[in-house]
């Protein structure tokens, strides 16, 4: 049987790693389409960097998950298992779905960019599929913390 340090350190590993990668994603997808509206009209930049904001914090929530994570691998004794299971559940958790909020971070922010660049009276109805796909990372972010703390 495998140490149960092993399996929370690659939780510790996918809860920052794959936040991250989400994070790129989601910045990466939205950030070409907001300057590209901003060529148009640049008074709504500021405005459209939310999805880039909304983005990071991905990366933030698995760096939280993780860093607890650490706090909790001091403890961890060699007959502790089920620590070390759940430690690598929540991260594979927050970092699954960390990828997947920064995909649709990305794409929502990108059509955010480009809907507010045409009629900036959408923005308040163009910005909520954006805080829906960000809850996916919340939701997870809960869900992990959970199993880790």
């Amino acid at each position: 049987m495998t140490e149960p340090i092993i399996w929370a350190s690659m939780g510790v590993a996918l809860s920052v790693f794959l936040s991250v990668i989400g994070a790129a994603i989601g910045i990466s997808i939205s950030a070409p389409a907001i300057a590209g509206a901003g060529t148009e009209r640049p008074e709504i930049v500021s405005k459209s960097l939310i999805a880039t904001i909304l983005a990071e914090a991905i990366a933030i929530y698995g760096l939280v998950v993780g860093l607890l994570a650490i706090f909790k691998l001091t403890s961890l004794a060699p007959t502790n298992t089920d620590l070390g299971f759940k430690i690598f559940f929540g991260g594979m958790i927050m970092g699954i779905s960390a990828i997947a909020a920064g995909v649709g971070i990305g794409t929502s922010g990108s059509a955010l960019a480009s809907a507010t660049a045409e009629k900036p009276e959408l923005f308040s109805r163009a910005v909520v599929p954006l805080i829906l796909a960000e809850a996916l990372a919340i939701y997870a972010f809960v869900a992990a913390l959970l199993l880790v703390i």
